[in-house]
């Protein structure tokens, strides 16, 4: 008897009903259909050596304690207030808010006693309420506005995408099609909605010498979703920052000539590009747009306090500084050594350390300088924004 999968079979019943989806509506069904879809399924270890792939708190616990130094310096700078607020988006399983107030705890206890947890998790299975910290299952059941910092690892390059390839007479969308002889399948047609091609016209037409733009018969993925939350994050700070950490890169790189789209799906630690296989059991992502997320925090009335690479924010943070000295061969030279690997690991070009960029925006504040950014700040790569478009300062739609 086939097994039950509810996403898929809910993907196969809209299709019946209304025709082909877009490849966004898949995907938000496909990763969070209550209680079955791969991120909101209450079973199944995504996560670490026995799940789907590793994040940098698999790989090393120094990397919350890098954020929380940073974090340390946002409150600083904003006039240390007696109440900061840290919220974690996309939290999975706390590790990096945990690692994080840990830090804080240890490195500056005053600092500690201002911050409010709050995290955002849509798996009710993995998101809690208790004395230490507040639950919501969306960023827009966050009410009001406040002083701190909003903060996400690999959220944004999960959130549901559309796909459009460039034809000859315009753009067009990827849909998803199923017929019961062939099983989900692409369906291409007319663009879903003018956003998308809307898009491609804040992004400037040339960014590090390279042409941005789709050629005929290229693909690429667009993040609608994910614009619509950062101005919704943004929305939320009186003063304060929002830092992204995800793999992604610049417009100028992601729609070069010659790249075909970045899907990517992960399950038992190996990749492909069918997000077909599997509905609900892999996960399914592609590389962030960081110059548009540059482009619509401005629109939100976000500055950018920097944007680089992951090698070199933990660099500017100091993280060779936690290397530690291996004493005699003994239990702790073993831990010492795992230690110091993990940092390597963290940092090693070519690596996490290169693929992995980090985005700060802020509000209420005049140019602070992180030190993240102090061994190099690649904000340059982004891009200038297109005076035409973006309007610093507009008050932040719903």
């Amino acid at each position: 008897m086939p097994v039950k999968n509810a996403p898929l079979d809910e993907i196969i019943r809209r299709i019946k009903e209304k025709g082909p989806l877009t490849f966004a509506e898949f995907m938000d069904v496909a990763l969070y259909w209550p209680g079955g879809g791969y991120y909101t399924a209450a079973s199944g270890r995504r996560w670490g050596a026995g799940g789907d792939y590793v994040t940098n708190l698999d790989i090393s616990p120094v990397f919350a304690r890098m954020l929380a130094k940073q974090i340390h310096q946002m409150w600083r700078i904003l006039g240390s207030p007696p109440v900061f607020h840290c919220v974690e988006a996309g939290a999975g399983r706390g590790w990096l808010t945990d690692g994080v107030m840990a830090a804080a705890r240890e490195l500056y206890p005053d600092f500690s006693r201002a911050i409010r947890v709050s995290i955002i998790e849509k798996n009710p299975a993995l998101g809690k309420t208790d004395g230490t910290r507040s639950s919501h299952g969306d960023i827009s059941e966050i009410a009001g506005h406040f002083t701190g910092c909003i903060y996400s690892e690999e959220l944004l390059d999960a959130m549901p995408f559309h796909r459009v390839v460039m034809r000859g007479n315009g753009l067009k969308e990827i849909y998803v099609g199923y017929e019961d002889n062939r099983g989900l399948f692409d369906a291409e047609g007319e663009i879903s909605t003018e956003e998308l091609s809307e898009y491609f016209e804040d992004l400037p037409a040339v960014l590090d010498g390279l042409p941005v733009g789709l050629i005929e018969g290229q693909r690429a993925e667009v993040g609608l979703e994910a614009k619509r939350w950062i101005r919704k994050a943004a929305g939320l700070l009186d003063r304060g920052f929002i830092i992204t950490v995800d793999y992604g890169m610049p417009a100028g790189e992601l729609y070069s000539a010659g790249r075909s789209g970045t899907l990517l799906c992960h399950f038992r630690h190996t990749m492909n590009d069918d997000p077909y296989r599997m509905v609900g059991a892999q996960d399914i992502t592609c590389h962030v747009d960081f110059t548009t997320i540059r482009n619509e925090g401005i629109k939100a009335g976000l500055g950018v306090s920097g944007f680089t690479t992951q090698r070199n924010f933990l660099l500017g943070m100091g993280v060779l500084e936690e290397l530690t000295e291996v004493p005699d061969p003994t239990a702790a030279a073993i831990k010492a050594i795992g230690r110091n690997q993990g940092i390597k690991e963290l940092v090693m070009p070519g690596g996490i350390g290169d693929a992995m960029k980090i985005l700060i925006q802020h509000r209420g504040v005049d140019a602070p300088r992180l030190a993240g950014f102090s061994f190099r700040d690649m904000t340059g790569m982004l891009g200038a924004p297109k005076s035409d478009n973006l309007r610093p300062g507009q008050p932040v739609g719903s």
